[in-house]
């Protein structure tokens, strides 16, 4: 059943040796395309729906969330509101600044 290969060498192959070797790389071969498939399948599966960017989008992604819904909306729901009535006073407070710095012009103008 074995045969030396040549005179010289004392390296000898046998049927079983042969078959073994041509299953295992076969067998590899089967496992890398199935691989190769499964990776090719998972790339064209849909992106999973985030559900932090629809019930909370003012935070980033993989931020600590509270608890529920409920609960984020009584603490932050009301921001939004909040700064625009920030930014209405602050545009209030600098158009008063402005008709201060031009009473103060016009009185550096009556002085000389």
């Amino acid at each position: 059943m074995s045969k030396e290969l040549s005179p010289d060498t004392k390296f000898t192959l046998s049927i079983q040796t042969l078959i073994g070797a041509g299953v295992g790389i076969s067998s590899l071969a089967g496992m890398w395309f199935a691989l190769q498939s499964d990776i090719q399948e998972a790339k064209e599966l849909p992106v999973p729906m985030s559900i932090y960017s629809e019930e909370y989008p003012s935070k980033p992604e993989g931020y600590n969330w509270s608890p529920s819904y409920e609960q984020y909306k009584s603490q932050v729901g009301n921001l939004q509101q909040d700064m625009d009535e920030l930014y209405e006073s602050n545009d209030e407070l600098k158009a008063e600044i402005d008709k201060l710095k031009q009473q103060i012009t016009n009185l550096r103008i009556a002085v000389q």
